[in-house]
């Protein structure tokens, strides 16, 4: 659901490129741009420096702005997942050529880098840069979770808000904890569920202490039933909402068979995070640490 984009620093030497970055990155759009910040915006702010089509005060916006991200701890269009860390290059046409040889990006844009797509073929719609509002995923643990994969990448925080989403014998969830041994990024999870886990914490121990390495500190939130309407799985890098929940089910011939997942917005993830506290704070809601 979330895209990695390589952009090359090189193209905020024209101003639609800037514009492309502030509106078509971030946490509900789906994409972000894949970079080390501080290194990609001093090779941005020499070629928007030294550019021959920008005007002085489109120039000034774009160094202003490129400044700040160097020294903003804050990267709202920017991440370098972890697994993307440890490749080096003083170049960014070399640096992209590495990472590509280790995963691929979902798209790449540039004007000079070979096969990259350029602004033009964004506005025309290019296959890799589309971005549906939604997409429809067989209820089936291996493709719930390939949708939820990119985020689980990006690492931080989880929060897996699902009335019906078990803690025992749950497929999906013990495919995500086979992504998390993958990538080592995810450094807590939050299970917010309605289903009351008979001894969750020998579950817990048995299921996935005792059968995977790398166990994030661990948190089940029992709420009452219908609490909440929609369900999420929420990180600090993006949110994915689904109507009918993230658990497997039986196949019948029916639409059903399908889940439907879109991005969340900043609000609706934030909110939903203060509703789940609020429940808490109100003894609505009981919270149990099963790893910590």
């Amino acid at each position: 659901m979330y895209h990695e984009v390589a952009l090359d620093p090189r193209c905020m030497a024209e101003y639609h490129y800037y514009g492309l970055l502030k509106e078509r990155f971030g946490f509900e759009t789906g994409r972000y741009v894949v970079a080390p910040v501080k290194e990609w915006a001093k090779q941005a702010f020499q070629a928007a420096k030294h550019s021959d089509t920008l005007k002085p005060v489109k120039r000034k916006s774009i160094t202003n702005f490129l400044n700040n991200l160097q020294r903003s701890k804050d990267q709202p269009y920017f991440i370098l997942p972890l697994d993307r860390i440890s490749i080096f290059a003083d170049d960014w046409s070399d640096w992209c050529t590495r990472q590509t040889a280790i995963l691929p990006f979902n798209s790449i844009v540039s004007e000079q880098f070979a096969g990259a797509i350029k602004y033009d073929d964004l506005i025309d719609g290019h296959d890799s840069w589309l971005m549906p509002p939604s997409r429809l995923v067989n209820k089936e643990a291996k493709d719930i979770s390939a949708s939820l994969s990119t985020l689980i990448r990006f690492g931080g925080n989880v929060f897996i808000v699902d009335q019906y989403f078990r803690l025992a014998n749950n497929p999906v969830l013990k495919s995500i904890f086979k992504l998390i041994q993958e990538f080592h990024s995810i450094s807590s999870m939050t299970l917010v569920t309605s289903i009351n886990t008979a001894d969750p914490q020998k579950v817990f121990q048995q299921e996935f202490i005792d059968v995977y390495d790398h166990i994030p500190t661990f948190s089940l939130i029992v709420a009452p039933e219908r609490y909440f309407h929609d369900r999420y799985v929420i990180t600090d890098k993006g949110a994915i909402k689904s109507g009918h929940g993230f658990s497997e089910g039986v196949e019948q011939g029916v639409q059903a068979d399908k889940l439907s997942l879109s991005l969340c917005s900043v609000e609706e993830a934030s909110i939903t995070k203060k509703w789940i506290q609020k429940a808490i704070t109100e003894q609505k809601a009981k919270r149990i640490v099963l790893f910590e």
